[in-house]
């Protein structure tokens, strides 16, 4: 429940501090006094959006906080489940509003995202107004309170195929995307396909080119090569041998004479050797020189063939074969996505059916509440004198979206023969707001939340309706937290705590005030809902009258 609520700079609230208690707290107040700012201000801590003109003049922030005594077991689950820890079951919320634009919130002092406020506070507290009540036309919301009647029942498979749904649809787009792009894929693919195998049939290798130049040059001088080889070995086997031959015949002689010189013929054989060995290495060379035209031909053809890959691929082997490497690569991409645009099909399949099945649960569970959902409205309206209506909850099957396969209508007769219609075409508004207010209490029931707001839902209503009103308000108030701002005297007077709202002027500036009102204050304040600024004997004796039913 709500224990305190603190307002300070917002519209023309300079600084309210307001005690709640249990039970059903009651607004009153004349007309622009304040009583919905208050609303509103409750309202930036369910996170709703603000419009920097909400800040009193001549402030740059504006401020809520509220602390709330948590007393459900199952708001305290929720609020563990989101990590917050709630000592003495006491929870202080705030949200500060600057005119920049920026947010401040806070929960239990811990600054936190505004989408973590609104995660949190949507488990305590919710609001109902009056232009509320023109959203019952629309056939989401009338769902909505189907869903929430349902409750727990529906809850867990409702979140299931929620979550299921959320993962089908991003894996459905995905896939069409790629289903999209086949045709292109199997184009890209064939080029791939076509350059790999272009690059695979030639298998360059690193240096085969240079390799291949070098070889090309030699055989292009092999006659001047084998001219020059030739050369050089009739040279060596008819002069210099000759010569060593002499030479070393010499040194021996000469060693028999002068030690010394066998050495000289050491090494004048090993120069002999060396230069054989030298005429063998030339011969070699020269027979390498023969011509051969096949050779040459394959030479070119196959520099040839490099030289095109390089101008398409790159300027070396190694560039080549680096973008040889990417292409494979991509393949392999291509190849993997039409793998997985099986393994989505037959994903997106299988979760197909499952929710199906789960929207099949789902509708049967709707269908099945309905039945008891209609027997309440009817009752609660019957209670809030709208006794020859029918109503009923129409159920329409759609393919599978976000809620399931259910589609529902309300439909309602507000008189004896006539035919069941959409609301939109018959409700008036004070019979949509009778409604709303039969909807608001029943799903009430089914709702977890602590306190209920009700912002002025009572327009349009009077007299004996009023009286029912309020009663049905007292019994929601034993197992909720209620506020009500009201206009209509017979509310006001099932106050537990009421609440006067008034503004007065001070220092040149208009500022809204409360003030909590005691047994003959709150007699009073009824009476002059009844007549107006003069209270008569009449109705202030009307006012006692009408506390006595809920004391």
């Amino acid at each position: 429940m709500l224990k305190r609520l603190l307002i300070e700079n917002i519209a023309i609230i300079d600084r309210l501090d307001i005690e709640f208690d249990k039970g059903l707290s009651i607004l009153t107040g004349e007309t622009g006094a304040g009583k919905s700012i208050i609303i509103d201000s409750l309202s930036l801590l369910l996170g709703t959006k603000f419009k920097k003109e909400i800040i009193r003049t001549g402030c740059s922030k504006a401020c809520v906080s509220a602390v709330f005594e948590i007393e459900k077991k199952s708001t305290l689950d929720a609020l563990a489940q989101m990590g917050i820890s709630v000592e003495d079951n006491f929870l202080i919320v705030a949200r500060e509003v600057y005119s920049s634009g920026k947010n401040i919130c806070r929960v239990n002092n811990q600054f936190v995202l505004l989408s973590t406020l609104r995660e949190i506070t949507k488990h305590i507290f919710e609001i109902h107004g009056q232009n509320e009540t023109h959203l019952l036309n629309d056939k989401r919301i009338q769902l909505l309170y189907i869903d929430r009647f349902c409750g727990k029942e529906l809850e867990e498979l409702k979140g299931e195929y929620k979550d299921l749904y959320r993962d089908y649809q991003e894996k459905k787009k995905f896939y069409e995307q790629i289903i999209t792009k086949e045709e292109e894929r199997e184009r890209q693919l064939d080029l791939l396909i076509y350059q790999i195998n272009e690059i695979e049939s030639i298998k360059p290798q690193i240096g085969e080119d240079k390799d291949l130049e070098k070889r090309k040059e030699i055989i292009q001088n092999s006659w001047k090569l084998k001219h020059n080889s030739e050369k050089m070995l009739d040279t060596i086997n008819n002069t210099i041998i000759d010569s060593l031959e002499m030479c070393i015949r010499l040194a021996n002689e000469n060693s028999r004479f002068d030690k010394e010189f066998e050495a000289i013929s050491e090494r004048l054989n090993n120069v002999y050797y060396e230069i054989e060995d030298i005429s063998f290495s030339i011969s070699k060379k020269s027979q390498s020189y023969e011509v051969n035209k096949d050779e040459i031909e394959q030479i070119v053809d196959r520099l040839d063939k490099i030289n095109r890959l390089k101008k398409k691929y790159g300027n070396t082997i190694e560039k080549i074969l680096e973008y040889r490497k990417k292409l494979l690569e991509e393949r392999e991409k291509i190849k993997n996505s039409s793998e997985q645009a099986l393994e989505l099909k037959e994903y997106l399949s299988k979760t197909k059916e499952r929710l199906e099945e789960i929207s099949k649960k789902m509708s049967h569970i709707r269908r099945r509440k309905s039945e008891e959902f209609e027997k309440k409205v009817l009752e609660i309206l019957s209670q809030l004198e709208m006794k020859n209506v029918s109503f009923y909850v129409n159920f329409l099957e759609k393919d599978l979206y976000e809620e399931g396969i259910d589609e529902v209508e309300f439909l309602i007769s507000t008189n004896v023969g006539q035919q069941p219609k959409p609301l939109s075409a018959i409700a008036s508004g004070g019979e949509l707001s009778r409604i709303m207010l039969a909807i608001k209490s029943i799903v009430a029931e089914k709702d977890d939340v602590e306190l209920i707001i009700f912002d002025e839902i009572d327009s349009g209503l009077s007299g004996v309706v009023a009286n029912s009103l309020a009663k049905l308000l007292k019994e929601l108030s034993k197992k909720h937290q209620i506020i009500c701002i009201t206009h209509l005297p017979q509310v006001a007077a099932a106050a537990d705590t009421h609440y006067y709202v008034y503004k007065e002027v001070k220092e040149n500036s208009t500022i809204s005030n409360v003030k909590r009102l005691e047994g003959n204050e709150s007699l009073m304040e009824i009476a002059r809902m009844f007549s107006g600024e003069n209270v008569t004997e009449s109705s202030l004796l009307h006012a006692k009258q009408l506390k006595s039913q809920f004391v």
